[in-house]
């Protein structure tokens, strides 16, 4: 049993012997070797490829990633970083404001607001409607996937149109609903007047 640890041991330290660094290029080769040196500007190595031993030297910002014998690993050149998004033109903030309140702005107020002057008083539907649709969206209620964009007066120029138009329509849906609540209350009513007053 003695002689089997004693081989065991041996092997584990004649396999940590050969244990070579791995270098990741940034072009995703790796090579095997042992690392020697880092500098600012520099890794040097010792490569034993092909049955001869040579050493490399190589421009640090071509290395990415050294992955040591021991297991650790050491980041050299940081992955590159999205490109900066470039600032719009005019024309494309405006755009893009205006798909942004197509898509985020909502009005439930517009359409409530109408919806119950409607059934509650009927004539007052349209009032209202008017009243609340004539009104600018503000815009601390402009709800947006950047807020950096709402310093954009472009932008905010397109989200504030459009979020106007859907108030609009809201406000129309309001009433519309309102009216189709009414007619069918008042269906409702007459046809129970003439099943009761039926003789």
């Amino acid at each position: 049993m003695r002689h089997f640890l004693i081989l065991c041991s041996l092997l584990l330290l004649t396999a940590q012997a050969y244990a070579q660094d791995v270098i990741l290029y940034t072009n995703g080769e790796e090579r095997p070797g042992k690392v020697l040196g880092i500098t600012p500007d520099s890794v040097t190595y010792l490569t034993t490829e092909a049955g001869r031993s040579d050493t490399v030297r190589l421009a640090t910002s071509s290395v990415f990633l050294i992955r040591y014998a021991n297991g650790t690993k050491e980041l050299l050149t940081k992955p590159a970083t999205a490109p900066t998004e470039q600032p719009m033109s005019k024309e494309e903030a405006y755009a893009q404001g205006r798909l942004d309140a197509r898509k985020y702005y909502r009005a439930p107020g517009a359409f409530w607001g109408t919806y119950s002057a409607t059934v509650l008083t009927g004539y007052g539907g349209p009032i209202v409607g008017v009243a609340v649709a004539a009104s600018k969206p503000r815009p601390r209620n402009f709800v947006v996937p950047d807020a950096k964009r709402l310093q954009d007066p472009n932008y905010t120029a397109g989200y504030q149109r459009q979020a106007q138009r859907k108030k609009i329509g809201s406000a129309a849906g309001g009433f519309g609903a309102g009216v189709g609540t009414l007619a069918v209350v008042a269906a409702v009513m007459v046809a129970i007047l003439v099943n009761t007053t039926h003789w």
